[in-house]
Parts: structure tokens; C-alpha cells; sequence
């Protein structure tokens, strides 16, 4: 990459100059076709004439690069410093423009998009290197400072005060966070705790915050983005921390790895009570027994008080990195792997014995059950034990296993490219892990891992096991939309290309780009792959006007005052009642919109029941929701099959009963009051 003039060869010169005039050519054509449309429109742009010179400057100057770099080399070397700030400025520029400037609109189209990254990171590369090309070593740091930025772009748009839900389940999640250590925040009769439907696991991570004595919408942003970068950091060092071997924490050499790691995890992305649990196993290694047991049983109690899946994540990982690490015999390496899974799940099964150390505030029980806030003198519902009427087996018996896999249908469509997900899980999957895989496996031909063919073959079987178990939780109804679900495979090969840095992967890797080897490449790439998704979807957030929010609130808040004291029901939009942005009333905790949705996917009509019941006696002064319809949408949509069953147990029983006094489409809120007589809807018989 850093040959002199003249000593690269014709045919590579001649491929890498055709590669660079087919983007233009496709980028143009883009601009082309965008300028179209807005002149059929009535309006001319004077951007395009920015994105023209764009496209002319910079295939000139990728062709000065090629093939006569050394004419332009003196733009850098003269004031080394300023160059490497215009390469700052340079990689950062595309995703300004496209992530919060608003006129980045025309310049939208894939192929646009693709010009100007690839331009930029080029021409990054170019300025911070002082050779008359660039290195291998520029490429992969410049690549890296890009796939961070995009990362770190994203994460700042979801920071607003905006004040209603942004994504179909936000707010509702926000009060779910809420409730454990935000009590304070709510009219709630019951001396018992609020059920809100998620895991105690992030409830208690997200709700956090709450601790704190006021707290805003845009805080709570804030902490999510946190909570979403930071233990993904965290894991990284736990995974690469210095272990006694030199080689492995070089000066500044564990940087890039630990930062991968965040890439890398955020294309699911993975919740974090599993990346952290998973970072405890880590850094449980090396330390004394004493030390090291306590720390994995913690782990193993932190995951499955999240998630009932994730209760072999720690014991089969805690295994995995002893039996790899570990140079001692076969019989010594099983004995030692045995104990410490045994201890990962003994924490598990302790929380799942006693798992009353802290009150709860989990969907244990069906609405209207004990721990409803109906009001004095209304009748109570028939109480449940369990959300669907029945005892659930006991966990992780043959029974449990075929009513997790039965409960809900599987939709097998979605791993492959479809509506919901675009590319499909299979597609996406492949993406997202073929590069780490094709780097593990050139160095390992290239130097061969110091693992033994045991060990090479129980990494298999944990990675197929792992992927297995999320591809079949992908297709449950529900999911699909993203790679959050493959969890445990993600962190698993994470694991195990950690176990390969520290075990001479990583000196291979720096070795390669020092050299400028080809590999680098897919080094950069592998880099790069990461935030492919964010890059080109990046747009400015846009919230609705100001004017029509505000009325919004306004009629919620009516609605609220004109009740009187009578009840209100939050179906949806329950931050406002978090984060006050409406007046404080008594809190009705059943009939969240999240877990109707769970139990209509789950075709359980008896669990609806109560509601319905509340329904026909005119229960609530007011409903708010998301804008209810009867719209069908038959198969192939995206998520049609979820919404087809909540407009069958939710939309056609409310609107039986409640009518819209007010809908705001933006904003994505109703405001549902008492109908005088019920209807039918769409030929549908009220329940």
C-alpha cells in the first residue's frame, strides 16, 4: 500500500481505478435520478451542485491516489498536524451530514451513500498517514474512528425531551424501569409491589436512575444509551485484561480489540444484564477459587434473573475459557471445568429457589388478580396464578420445554429476507459473524491455535448449540426484526476470538497491518461490517411539531382532570405518567399494551377476560392508547401476524365499547371514551 510510484502492479492499479469508476458511475446515476424528482416537483436544490463537485473532486483526487500519489502528498506534509485534524473532520462529516443536518435529504439513495464514506474514510486514511498512499496501519485506525463515530452518532440521536414514545414499546419500557425503585412516582393502592412485564435483570439496571430524586425523560435516554455502550466496553476488558503474557497488552494494543467488542455486540444488539454477566464470568478467571466460585455463582444468578435462556450462558463459557486457557492435563481441565459450570449454576438455582430477595414487580399475576388497583366496590376478577390460568411446569423440565416451544407459534419466514427484517436472520447473521470467522480461520492455518482437537471440537458444539437455541427463539412469534436473540452465539464467538487474541490472534492481527499484508483488508472490514447498518440508515431524527405535541399533552391532561378521580387507563404512553408530564392519578398497572400483545401472540383469550369485563362495565373515564383500527394485514407485512392478533383481542373488544374522542397520528396516541351503546365492528360480535 505504501510502495513508491511506478512498483505497484498495472492490474491492480487498473482493478482498484475501475472499482472506484463504478461507484461514481452508480452514485451519479443516484444524484441523477434524485434531481429528477425534486425538478418534477417544482424545486431545484442548489445542494446537487455540492454533491456534483463532490463526485468529480473526489474521483480525481482517488485517482491522483492511485496513480500518481506523490503529486499530491505535498497537500499533507506540510503541516502534518492540520492534515491529521482534516482527517478528523473528514471521517466525521459524512455522518453529521446524514445524521442530524436536514437537508441531507436529496443524498439519501445507497450508492450516494456508499460514495461519500467510502470517500471519506479514504481520504481520512490518506491524510493521517505520512506516506505518499497509506499504510495498512492508517486503514484499520481510520476504519475504527468511523465505526465509532457512526455508533456514537446513533446513541446521541435517541437523547431528546421529546415527551411521548419514540418506537412502539419506548415509553411503556421506561415505566417498567420505573416502577421497582420509582414507587414514589405513582398513586398505587396495593402495599404490594407494581407488576410491570420485563425481568428483574434489566429492571433493575434501567431503573437505576430512579434512585435519583428527579429524573427527566431525556436523563432516561441518556442512561439507555449508556446501558448500551459502556458494559459492552466493559466485557471487552474483562475478555482482554492483561493475563500475565506481555504480548497481550502491548501499549495501546488492547484498545482496539476492547472497542471491537462494542461494535460487534451492538449488531444484535445484546441486552446488557448478559453482557455483563458474562463479563463477571471473565474476570472471574485467574483469581483465587475463593474468589473466583462466588463471582460465577453471582453470575449465574444475574443471568437467569433475566432470562430463563440465559442460565447456560455463564457455566458453559466459564468451562469454555478455563478449557482453553488452561495447559494442565485433559482429566484435570474436565474436573476443573465441571466446577466451575457447577458453581455458575448453583447461583442460578439459588436465585431460582429464593428468588424473593427483592420485591418483585414481574407479571405474576393475571389483571385483575390481587395486585389490581380496582376500585373499592368494584367486583374482582377471577384470580390466577399464573397470566394464562394455569400453573407453568417447573423451569427446565421436559414440560417447560414444550410449553415455552408451543406457547407461541414459530414463523419460520423471517430467517429469510422478509418484510419484519429486511435481510432475514440467516443473511444477517451471516454478515454480521462471516468476518471474524475468516479471520480466526486464516490465522489459524497460517500459525496454528494451540488448542488441542478436544477443544476445537466442544468450541464447535458450543457455538452450533448457542446459535441453534437463538435461531429458534428468532422465529417465535414476535421476534425476527434483529440479531438480539442470537445473543449467546454473538457473545460466545466474541469469547472465543478473545481466547485467540490473547493466544498470539492478536499479535498475528498487529503484524499483518504493520506489514501491509492484503489480510488487512479484511481486518478493516471486519472493523467496518458492524455499523454497515447504521451508515446507511442514518437520517435526522424528526419529532413531530412542537404545536401539535403540545395539544397533545393538553387533551391527555383533560381527559385526566375530566375524570374527576374516576379511572384512567394508560394502555400505552405510561412514561407520561413517569415522568410527569400529566397530572398524577391513580395508577392502574393491568392492561399494559407489551403484555396484551405477549398474550394475544400466545392466542390465550381467557387471559383477556378481566378485560373485557372492564370493558362492557365502562370501567375507565378514559383509554389512552396508540391509535386503535380494525386493519387486517394478512401475511408478509411487517410484523403482521403480531398485528392481526392484537387487532383480534384488543383493537375490535375496546372499540366495541370505547370510542376515539381524539387521535393523534403523529404523536401515535388516542384518547378512547365510553360508548353509550356498544357496536359491533366489522361484523365482529362484542365479546
Amino acid at each position: 500500500m505504501n510502495k513508491p510510484d511506478g512498483q505497484q502492479p498495472i492490474p491492480l492499479l487498473t482493478g482498484l481505478s475501475a472499482i472506484w469508476l463504478t461507484l461514481a458511475g452508480l452514485a451519479s446515476r443516484a444524484v441523477l435520478l434524485r434531481y429528477a424528482e425534486f425538478l418534477a416537483k417544482g424545486r431545484i436544490v442548489p445542494s446537487f451542485l455540492a454533491i456534483g463537485a463532490a463526485l468529480l473532486l473526489g474521483t480525481l483526487f482517488v485517482f491522483f491516489l492511485i496513480w500518481a500519489p506523490g503529486r499530491i502528498a505535498p497537500l499533507k506534509e506540510k503541516a502534518p498536524i492540520l492534515s491529521r485534524g482534516f482527517a478528523a473532520l473528514i471521517t466525521a462529516a459524512p455522518l453529521v451530514l446524514y445524521g442530524f443536518l436536514p437537508w441531507s435529504e436529496p443524498f439519501g439513495a445507497f450508492w450516494i451513500r456508499a460514495y461519500l464514506f467510502a470517500l471519506a474514510i479514504l481520504a481520512a486514511t490518506w491524510l493521517s498517514d505520512r506516506e505518499k498512499r497509506f499504510t495498512a496501519a492508517a486503514l484499520v485506525r481510520i476504519s475504527l474512528i468511523f465505526s465509532v463515530s457512526a455508533l456514537v452518532a446513533e446513541r446521541l440521536q435517541t437523547i431528546n425531551n421529546y415527551p411521548f414514545s419514540v418506537g412502539w414499546s419506548e415509553g411503556n419500557r421506561f415505566w417498567d424501569y420505573s416502577v421497582l425503585f420509582g414507587r414514589r412516582l405513582y398513586d398505587w393502592r396495593s402495599d404490594g409491589p407494581i407488576p410491570a412485564y420485563i425481568d428483574l435483570g434489566r429492571q433493575g439496571l434501567w431503573g437505576a436512575i430512579f434512585l435519583l430524586p428527579k429524573v427527566t425523560i431525556t436523563m432516561m435516554r441518556a442512561w439507555n444509551a449508556v446501558l448500551f455502550t459502556v458494559p459492552y466496553l466493559l466485557l471487552g476488558w474483562a475478555l482482554l485484561r492483561k493475563q500475565g503474557n506481555p504480548e497481550s497488552w502491548e501499549r495501546n494494543a488492547a484498545l482496539p480489540p476492547i472497542v471491537f467488542t462494542m461494535l460487534f455486540l451492538n449488531q444484535g444488539p445484546i441486552y446488557t444484564p448478559l453482557v455483563l454477566a458474562i463479563a463477571l464470568t471473565a474476570a472471574a478467571r485467574k483469581t483465587p477459587r475463593w474468589v473466583q466460585l462466588p463471582l460465577l455463582m453471582a453470575a449465574g444468578a444475574f443471568a437467569v434473573l433475566s432470562r430463563s435462556t440465559w442460565i447456560i450462558a455463564p457455566p458453559v463459557l466459564a468451562a469454555a475459557i478455563d478449557f482453553v486457557e488452561s495447559r494442565k492435563p485433559v482429566r484435570t481441565r474436565w474436573l476443573t471445568a465441571f466446577l466451575l459450570a457447577a458453581a455458575a449454576l448453583l447461583g442460578a438455582a439459588l436465585y431460582l429457589s429464593h428468588d424473593n430477595f427483592l420485591p418483585r414487580s414481574e407479571p405474576s399475576a393475571a389483571p385483575g388478580a390481587a395486585v389490581s388497583s380496582a376500585p373499592p366496590g368494584s367486583a374482582p376478577a377471577e384470580t390466577q396464578t399464573e397470566p394464562n390460568g394455569e400453573e407453568a411446569p417447573p423451569m427446565f423440565t421436559r414440560e417447560w420445554v414444550v410449553y415455552s416451544l408451543t406457547r407461541q407459534p414459530l414463523i419460520l419466514s423471517r430467517l429469510f429476507p422478509n418484510e419484519t427484517f429486511a435481510p432475514g436472520i440467516l443473511l444477517a447473521l451471516l454478515i454480521a459473524v462471516l468476518p471474524l470467522i475468516a479471520l480466526l480461520t486464516v490465522w489459524d492455518r497460517e500459525r496454528r491455535w494451540r488448542i488441542d482437537r478436544l477443544t476445537r471440537g466442544l468450541i464447535a458444539l458450543m457455538l452450533t448449540g448457542f446459535c441453534a437455541v437463538g435461531l429458534l427463539i428468532s422465529v417465535k412469534i414476535g421476534g425476527g426484526s434483529n440479531l438480539h436473540n442470537l445473543d449467546m452465539f454473538l457473545i460466545a464467538l466474541l469469547v472465543v476470538a478473545a481466547l485467540a487474541w490473547n493466544d498470539g490472534f492478536g499479535g498475528w492481527a498487529r503484524g499483518c497491518v504493520r506489514g501491509n499484508r492484503p489480510v488487512s483488508l479484511l481486518i478493516a472490514a471486519t472493523i467496518l461490517i458492524p455499523t454497515v447498518s447504521i451508515v446507511f440508515s442514518l437520517t435526522p431524527k424528526r419529532y413531530p411539531d412542537a404545536e401539535t405535541t403540545r395539544d397533545a399533552l393538553e387533551k391527555i391532561q383533560a381527559a385526566i382532570e375530566a375524570a374527576d378521580g374516576e379511572d384512567v387507563l394508560f394502555i400505552d404512553q405510561r412514561q407520561l405518567l413517569t415522568f410527569g408530564s400529566v397530572p398524577r392519578t391513580e395508577l392502574i398497572a393491568d392492561y399494559e399494551k407489551k403484555w396484551m400483545m405477549d398474550e394475544a401472540m400466545a392466542n390465550n383469550a381467557e387471559w383477556f377476560a378481566p378485560y373485557y369485563m372492564d370493558l362492557k362495565a365502562r370501567r375507565f373515564r378514559a383509554i389512552i392508547s396508540e391509535p386503535l383500527q380494525v386493519k387486517f394485514q394478512g401475511a408478509d407485512l411487517n410484523f403482521s401476524e403480531e398485528n392481526d392478533l392484537f387487532v383480534r383481542y384488543v383493537s375490535v373488544p375496546t372499540l366495541c365499547y370505547y370510542e376515539p374522542a381524539e387521535t393523534f397520528p403523529e404523536q401515535g396516541v388516542q384518547i378512547l371514551i365510553p360508548r353509550a351503546e356498544p357496536i359491533e365492528i366489522d361484523g365482529f360480535a362484542c365479546p
